[in-house]
């Protein structure tokens, strides 16, 4: 376990890294674009190639890669078969990818109406998200690429390079917005190009990484049973792992019948209730995936139980307390990250109720990327898929039913209850299966940690009462200060209350982060 965490801390470490280049990133882009017509067309066009970047280097690809790859790393005798299989799936995914950046790229008209369809009474919009896409597009090869290496590293217990390659994004988006944006037609134009630069170096960067351990080629792909077994479990998971972003998807889709602006407030919203959900739940799902399925494969059922039920008690004790504070600090946050330049005050309103009742999902969202990595290590990824379906039509019948009353908010709400409902049902199957065992420990520190949290939140709650009743009038920097006393005195209480009821204790944090 001290190995598996050591792992942990070092994903989260890099994608903390990576998170706060992106807030850089999405602080100058609603200074740049704010909520107009140019942004809410990147968003869209950006949607596409940014799902499959989630899916494929956060879920699906390596959900699919890692179970097979870690067999043939442990059965085989020599590093042949591994790198044979290395190259062959390197080479039918750069083939797949071309061929859909080809047909998307010609296409692109089609899947905008398809993604946006309220911008057919909008063609300023709809122009915009076109070319914006044709620029985009390509980035799926090279981010294809990078899922690849990444997790070909972390069945060798590299998680470093991959855990950076986000990062190189981010830093591509900030210099494009500053270095680009004076030579082209709109920022959104200097995004584009940026997405497509970042993409090659990520690319390039994970390349380097891989030849530590292999020099794969390209070459004429060969369907072996590998091969097969790898699609058997790629194409439902997909879905199955993308859960989430298919729900912002749809949302996306919904939301652009609503006012100019509301495509906007979603993607800000998201980008928040993405932190936590990235820093934990997604690192822990990274490293969860090959320790899990090397434990599934040697048959060790004590090791397979602890790392399950640790993994689900560190993500509880870390999702709880952020959702609490997401949701009350939601507008502050909102209003100091933002609210300037293109960013009205309208906007952070709209943009703040968002992430509001986004936060109110966060725990499930968290819960969802531990309990699907333990199908997945499995060879199992047909149940989440079936169980994604239900979660996606719940969110659709939802959204349409409150977006009249709730505009986006309604359409938060749908996602926040959908995944709930994907978490119950993902546990539901686990423990009927007898996959996953509870431990007394996890039991007895979830309900400490629960008593923790509603601490917190009650503290959080009227700090934030006190300190920004008039937040309008304060200066920036003494609003940023204050916002950073409240959040700092919410993290003494709620870790004093932590380390009081013993869930947990010095001596664990020695050991989890020792070498």
């Amino acid at each position: 376990m001290q190995s598996f965490f050591r792992s942990f801390f070092t994903v989260s470490f890099y994608t903390f890294l990576s998170r706060i280049l992106g807030f850089v990133r999405d602080i100058l882009i609603a200074r740049f674009l704010g909520s107009t017509v140019t942004a809410d067309a990147f968003f869209v066009a950006w949607r596409i190639p940014n799902f499959f970047r989630r899916v494929l280097a956060e879920g699906a690809y390596s959900a699919a890669l890692i179970p097979v790859f870690s067999g043939i790393v442990i059965d085989s005798k020599d590093d042949h078969e591994a790198a044979d299989f290395v190259e062959n799936t390197m080479s039918l995914l750069l083939f797949v990818t071309v061929g859909l950046t080809i047909f998307f790229f010609f296409g692109m008209p089609y899947i905008i109406q398809l993604l946006a369809p309220g911008f057919s009474a909008n063609n300023e919009a709809f122009d915009l998200a076109v070319h914006f896409g044709k620029i985009i597009f390509p980035y799926l090869i090279f981010i294809s690429l990078v899922a690849h290496f990444t997790s070909i590293n972390n069945v060798h217990q590299r998680f470093a390079a991959g855990a950076f390659a986000p990062a190189i994004l981010n830093i591509s988006f900030i210099l494009s917005l500053f270095f680009l944006t004076p030579f082209v037609t709109t920022a959104g134009h200097a995004l584009s190009y940026g997405v497509l630069i970042g993409g090659v170096l990520q690319f390039l960067y994970l390349y380097r990484a891989v030849l530590n351990f292999y020099r794969p080629r390209i070459r004429f792909p060969e369907f072996n049973e590998k091969i097969k077994k790898f699609f058997k479990l790629f194409l439902p998971g997909v879905v199955g792992s993308g859960v989430i972003q298919l729900n912002i998807v749809i949302g996306t889709i919904i939301a652009s019948f609503l006012p100019i602006g509301a495509i906007s407030h979603i993607y800000y919203a998201d980008r928040l209730n993405q932190l936590p959900l990235a820093i934990f739940g997604i690192a822990m799902g990274i490293v969860l995936l090959p320790s899990l399925s090397k434990a599934i494969k040697n048959n060790n059922t004590q090791e397979i139980n602890t790392t399950q039920n640790r993994a689900l008690e560190f993500c509880l004790l870390i999702a709880l307390p952020s959702a609490a504070g997401l949701y009350i600090l939601s507008s502050p946050i909102i209003h100091i990250l933002f609210e300037r330049g293109a960013f009205l005050s309208e906007d952070t309103f709209y943009t703040a109720k968002v992430l509001s009742l986004f936060a109110l999902g966060l725990p499930a969202y968290i819960v969802i990327k531990i309990l699907v990595t333990c199908f997945f290590s499995r060879e199992d990824t047909k149940t989440p898929l079936y169980i994604s379906i239900i979660s996606v039509i719940i969110n659709i019948v939802l959204s349409l039913i409150l977006i009249g009353s709730m505009r986006e908010m309604g359409i938060a709400l749908a996602t926040a209850i959908s995944a709930w409902v994907n978490a119950l049902l993902l546990f539901i199957i686990l423990r009927i299966n007898k996959n996953f065992i509870l431990d007394s420990q996890l039991i007895t520190n979830t309900f400490k940690i629960l008593i923790s949290v509603i601490l917190m939140a009650l503290g959080c709650y009227f700090l934030n009462l006190i300190i920004f009743a008039n937040i309008q009038d304060l200066s920036l920097l003494f609003k940023a200060g204050n916002l950073f006393l409240i959040i700092v005195c919410c993290n003494i209480l709620y870790f004093g209350m932590i380390f009081m009821l013993k869930v947990l204790t010095i001596q664990d944090l020695k050991r989890y982060i020792q070498k």
